[in-house]
């Protein structure tokens, strides 16, 4: 009798714990002006590193459906590296992510890309708007950087 008590009791949490969650269904796109502000302020970036980060922040999109499939597109962009243009090509790539957890403003995502596990910490501000740390834990270049991304409405 107490398993079944237990699972009527679990049944009846689930739902709830569902409620307290984001949502990440629609199209996010990079935040060029919510990276500048943040990073400018509080990122510890070299002014090289700078001067690319600025030039690819503010033009990805994700799109994240409620099947648990996510497409992230990169459009072309030219890149100014000194007196010299390289031309990065465009980008979409199509994937599926799993929520690992999540509470009433973050989100854990496990996903592949570029052929390799990610696992992603999606913290949100609103409900329309996220960031996540740029970078990795122990490598160089770990500058307190985040990058933002606001759902289109």
């Amino acid at each position: 009798m107490k398993i079944k008590q237990l699972l009527i009791a679990l049944s009846l949490l689930v739902p709830c714990i569902g409620y307290t969650c984001p949502t990440l269904d629609g199209t996010w796109t990079s935040s060029k002006e919510k990276f500048v502000e943040f990073n400018k302020r509080w990122a510890n970036v070299e002014s090289k590193a700078w001067n690319f980060m600025i030039q690819t922040q503010g033009i990805e999109t994700i799109e994240f459906k409620a099947s648990g499939n996510m497409i992230i597109d990169t459009p072309e962009v030219e890149l100014v590296m000194g007196k010299n243009k390289i031309k990065r090509p465009s980008s979409k790539e199509q994937t599926t992510y799993k929520i690992l957890g999540c509470n009433s403003n973050s989100i854990v995502l496990e996903y592949q890309r570029n052929g390799k596990t990610q696992i992603s910490h999606l913290q949100f501000d609103n409900d329309n708007t996220y960031w996540e740390y740029m970078g990795k834990p122990g490598r160089s270049g770990n500058g307190h950087i985040r990058e933002y991304y606001t759902r289109e409405q």
